[in-house]
């Protein structure tokens, strides 16, 4: 049976060097990628928070790509689409689903009793909605009073409108979920289009060794200069996904091994990592050693 051709997606935001977490988030989007040679790997770069955003650090996140190997099909910034996101929240308040508030649009959820915010996570089961999730859900502003987009508007629309097949992303975005579960669903109505919601998987954060979340600032402070690229990518997969044969001869996992493995002979995890930059240095000596082997 030939592999399904699946368009993956990851979507830094040029608010500081490319974090470690997202390297291993693009890494196993790219991995999925590669499974088929009718997949597309997608670059997003989230600039719509016109504040935080700095121009000046796009270049970098696609030359760190570039340095790792990590080719993309396609790429675009959420700060061209601004006319798209407004074009379909103008949809949505001709259907009724959403309305002008206090200079904002915001979802009408007395409007939304028949859509569904529940989703199903590949990695950790069924996510059923609750009362409090439906009405802060069903009542979200997607379109600000600035006049740019909501995070899970803009973010919704742009998987649904680049048929985005699979997400693949941190735990941390879990609670965004149901928000873009419900705006799936409402454009696929809007458009007539079946329910085709994307595959939904969340990984477990990057975390210090005492549990703690990793920062993006702690992520910057990392002297990961110098790092074989081979090695920082053998070391990233492992952050959020194992082998399903865990052994000695699987340490040692390098691109094409990582493509044969990922799906059909490994697995992605749910529970937090815990960063160990000494293990980082024990790779990057055993990935040294191969390049002076041959």
């Amino acid at each position: 049976m030939s592999p399904i051709a699946h368009k993956v997606r990851i979507a830094p935001s040029p608010t500081g060097r490319l974090h470690i977490g997202t390297i291993r988030c693009a890494y196993h989007n790219w991995l999925i990628a590669q499974q088929s040679a009718d997949s597309t790997f997608l670059v997003r770069i989230d600039d719509t928070d016109l504040e935080r955003s700095q121009p000046e650090l796009i270049q970098p996140i696609f030359d760190a790509l570039t340095d790792l190997g990590l080719h993309w099909d396609d790429t675009f910034h959420q700060s061209e689409r601004f006319d798209l996101y407004l074009d379909y929240a103008d949809k949505l308040i001709k259907r009724g689903y959403a309305i002008k508030d206090d200079g904002c649009i915001r979802l009408k959820a007395d409007s939304l009793s028949d859509f569904s915010c529940d989703w199903t996570d590949t990695l950790s089961g069924d996510k059923p909605s609750n009362d409090q999730i439906d009405e802060y859900s069903k009542s979200q502003v997607i379109i600000k009073s600035d006049g740019s987009p909501a995070y899970n508007f803009a973010s919704t629309v742009d998987d649904y409108t680049e048929k985005v097949t699979w997400i693949v992303r941190g735990v941390d975005h879990i609670s965004n979920t149901y928000k873009q579960a419900l705006i799936f669903r409402i454009l696929f109505e809007i458009d007539d289009y079946a329910d085709c919601t994307p595959l939904f998987s969340h990984v477990g954060l990057v975390c210090h060794k005492t549990g703690k979340k990793l920062s993006k600032r702690d992520s910057d402070e990392m002297n990961l200069e110098g790092i074989n690229t081979d090695a920082l990518l053998n070391y990233v997969l492992r952050l959020g996904w194992s082998p399903t044969e865990d052994t000695k001869a699987n340490n040692i996992i390098d691109k094409d091994k990582a493509i044969a493995l990922f799906l059909q002979g490994g697995k992605m995890k749910s529970n937090n990592a815990k960063i160990d930059l000494d293990k980082l240095q024990w790779y990057d000596k055993k990935y040294n050693s191969r390049a002076t082997v041959s």
